[in-house]
């Protein structure tokens, strides 16, 4: 099926805002080849790593307070999590990486044999996020703190020196079985005793299931609504009930603000949310 100028605009939008590695010319044309639900797939995954800005309420797990490192580290958390309380952009807390290694081509992880080259294991596996307590590209310091975040709430779990992401497939670190402890410990608390549970399943390329099927709804939406964007009694939908006058000659575009899916009329900069992420 041949792409609209709004779903062309979309998707070359996406690649244009996700880091791709190797950054080259011929990874950019592959991406542009691709269909917008396969682009789309790409970019909600690498934008899942990222916090999206807003205020969020902030709890505190025990076995941050039972570190023995909290009371060296406690004034740090504390202002990152004033931080977070205040709505504040935390992408300066993140992993460098999620700037640089949004999308990488399959024959490229193939060939270096490292699945995880475009992906965080711990986020996808065990719903981590890992902010670390200094901000900036660099001097962010040896300790972090990892979280599970969602849209109104981040809770801070605990804190691990970087051991905890050494992978070896016959020992763990110290920090990694802690961490792993900490995890099923989360996962099976309110649980009844001898329960099975799958706490954050992933397809065989390491992606999480709730991207694959998020994208399959995003993509049905757009392709609903996609073909309406040029009529005017779509527009007067759109602005019934708004306190912004809709403008004579309405444009609208495709827009993922964070996780959320929506269309962004150009001239007012109205954004109309179709549907709401999980961040």
């Amino acid at each position: 099926m041949e792409e609209s100028k709004t779903i062309r605009a979309f998707k070359s939008e996406l690649i244009k805002i996700m880091p791709y590695f190797p950054n080259t010319k011929e990874v950019q044309t592959e991406l542009l080849e691709q269909h917008l639900s396969s682009v789309m797939f790409h970019y909600l995954h690498w934008a899942s790593r990222l916090i999206p800005v807003r205020p969020r309420v902030v709890s505190i797990e025990p076995y941050l307070l039972q570190d023995s490192r909290w009371s060296e580290y406690e004034n740090d958390v504390r202002e990152l999590l004033r931080k977070v309380e205040l709505g504040e952009d935390l992408t300066e807390h993140l992993s460098n990486k999620v700037l640089t290694k949004g999308y990488t081509p399959k024959d490229y992880i193939i060939a270096k044999g490292d699945a995880w080259t475009d992906k965080d294991q711990l986020l996808n596996t065990k719903g981590f996020h890992h902010l670390h307590l200094h901000a900036g590209k660099s001097k962010k310091g040896s300790i972090v703190l990892f979280a599970q975040v969602s849209r109104d709430k981040l809770t801070a779990v605990a804190l691990f020196d970087h051991s905890v992401f050494d992978y070896d497939r016959h020992e763990m670190s110290e920090e990694r079985r802690r961490m792993w402890a900490i995890s099923d410990h989360i996962a099976a608390r309110e649980l009844p005793p001898n329960s099975v549970y799958m706490s954050y399943p992933i397809t065989t390329s390491g992606h999480p299931l709730h991207i694959n099927s998020m994208t399959h709804e995003y993509w049905h939406v757009i392709s609903q609504i996609d073909h309406k964007v040029d009529s005017r009694d779509f527009a007067e939908e759109m602005f019934a009930g708004c306190s912004t006058q809709m403008p004579k000659k309405p444009k609208f575009r495709w827009l993922l603000y964070g996780l959320d899916l929506g269309l962004l009329e150009t001239k007012t900069r109205n954004f109309f949310v179709f549907r709401r992420g999980y961040l």
